[in-house]
């Protein structure tokens, strides 16, 4: 949202809205079926712009965008046309990623997973993805190979990273619902944003 109000400090709230749900698809779905009433949504970019960069009241501060983002195989595909789609029929998806939605480069990506540090990426580009390597952790592993029935599980990722070239520390945390017999089904974040995963 900065980068576009620097590109453009004249547009209306509406129209940095328009343009965000063109940049940032998944972020700004996410942020709409949060927030759906579209004067609502032109308030916080306004608030935004006025400095208080997602905060009220003290509650500390909350970012309307996040910069990564929880999605799966087929929500991959997309944004990026060249990914291969795994064969596997699922509700869910296998393999998950984190999709920087947001409008600068993550640095210094630490993945971690029930505890499990998994994953580093040096940096994750705007509009890129980075996997999360899920089967290094052996509890998970066993109990997608299950064979006695349907189950759900839940599993506690955070992620932490730098924004503004490496000055600003920022993370992303939530639970992910694993379905043993589907895959990744939903991730949802302790702010309430929660969002299926295909």
């Amino acid at each position: 949202m900065l980068l576009l109000e620097r590109q453009n400090p004249k547009w209306t709230s509406a129209e940095i809205d328009r343009e965000l749900a063109e940049r940032a698809a998944v972020a700004h779905g996410a942020w709409k079926e949060e927030v759906p009433e579209d004067r609502s949504r032109y308030r916080s970019i306004q608030r935004w712009r006025a400095g208080e960069r997602g905060s009220a009241g003290g509650r500390g501060a909350r970012t309307l965008f996040p910069f990564l983002w929880p999605v799966g195989d087929r929500q991959r595909r997309e944004v990026d046309p060249s990914h291969e789609v795994s064969p596997v029929i699922a509700t869910g998806s296998w393999r998950i990623f984190l999709y920087n939605c947001g409008t600068e480069v993550t640095r210094d990506v630490r993945i971690a997973l029930d505890g499990n540090d998994l994953d580093y990426a040096p940096a994750v580009l705007m509009g890129r993805f980075t996997e999360i390597h899920w089967q290094r952790v052996e509890a998970i592993k066993a109990y997608c190979l299950r064979d006695d029935g349907e189950h759900l599980s839940q599993h506690r990722l955070q992620v932490e990273f730098v924004i503004a070239k490496g000055t600003r520390e920022a993370s992303l945390g939530g639970v992910l619902t694993l379905h043993n017999l589907q895959g990744w089904a939903l991730f949802e974040a302790p702010d309430g944003r929660r969002r299926e995963i295909e």
